[in-house]
């Protein structure tokens, strides 16, 4: 059996020296909290908080600890009011996230109505409005449908920006609907050219290479502690659904399936998917090893050969 893998895989620089710059932050006998989460990866957020690291949702008062801005960024007001508090701040945006900062107020600048292309509840794109916005009188709006960017009033001038792991086919469809909406469109492409990459071998090639694809549950504590930007965005870049599941590829999934997230409702149903038969094996399998474990040891001899844990129980 092959298992396909993809080519690219582990941190990006971004991430990485996020990281690293928090690690480096962090001393023996002072406090360092962070707004939010540094990165998205449960278990590097692990690592610092063994270390010491701390997570709050509100700047900290005057005199408070150190505090480490996310690589999703912050808006200038934050890092105006944390000045203005005294505190010390370790600033780890990730350098292509201030590039869609930058671009985002150059247009605000140049007197243009901003949009940007992506999540308004992300972090990163809270923080791009921010930046658009210090230009008295800007104006700046989101969108993440094609449907939302139908509903914008006319326009003469538009900039564009899009939130840099926004997926780059979807910010194209979007600026194409919104140049209906407007007279000239100046676009400027931010996404993230690390993370196109991968999400184009995520679903793209690597879906295609394998005859079977096996699908695991985006689980439910990963989506209530906010570990992925949004599951809207995780659908959008990875969800497996109709158009990329080839007609001949057989689908697994060990249940429980969270329709619309991972899979959509077509693909589950679908006469590819074994999802079913596979949890009733499942099923059966793991109720003839808990047997075999907890009561077959008691009924049958003494097996030197036993694995330690069943000579433990019986």
């Amino acid at each position: 059996m092959k298992t396909v893998r993809p080519r690219h895989t582990g941190f990006c620089f971004g991430v990485r020296d996020a990281l690293q710059l928090t690690a480096d932050a962090l001393r023996p006998g002072e406090q360092t909290v962070a707004l939010g989460q540094v990165v998205h990866n449960a278990r590097a957020l692990e690592e610092l908080e063994r270390k010491g690291l701390g997570r709050t949702d509100q700047l900290p008062d005057a005199g408070g600890p150190q505090v480490v801005i996310t690589a999703h960024g912050a808006t200038p007001q934050l890092f105006q009011e944390a000045l203005g508090r005294g505190l010390a701040v370790v600033d780890t945006t990730c350098p292509l996230v201030r590039r869609v900062q930058r671009h985002a107020t150059e247009l605000a600048e140049a007197g243009l109505p901003v949009t940007v292309v992506g999540d308004a509840a992300h972090a990163e794109v809270r923080a791009v409005v921010g930046w658009a916005s210090e230009r008295p009188g800007s104006e700046v709006v989101v969108v993440a449908t094609e449907a939302e960017a139908d509903q914008l009033p006319w326009r003469e001038q538009r900039g564009v920006v899009s939130q840099s792991t926004f997926p780059q086919p979807r910010f194209q469809q979007i600026v194409s609907r919104l140049r209906l909406r407007s007279g000239s469109v100046e676009v400027r492409d931010t996404t993230c050219p690390v993370v196109n990459q991968r999400q184009r071998e995520a679903v793209g090639g690597l879906l295609d290479e394998a005859d079977v694809v096996y699908a695991l549950r985006m689980q439910h504590e990963r989506m209530s502690e906010n570990w992925v930007p949004s599951l809207r965005e995780y659908a959008t870049w990875y969800q497996i659904n109709g158009r990329r599941l080839g007609s001949r590829q057989v689908l697994m999934h060990p249940g429980p399936v969270n329709r619309g997230v991972e899979l959509s409702g077509e693909v589950v149903d679908s006469p590819q998917a074994v999802i079913t038969a596979q949890v009733e094996a499942g099923v059966v399998v793991r109720m003839a090893v808990l047997y075999e474990l907890l009561a077959g040891a008691r009924e049958s001899q003494p097996d030197p050969d036993r694995p330690e844990i069943v000579k433990q129980l019986a």
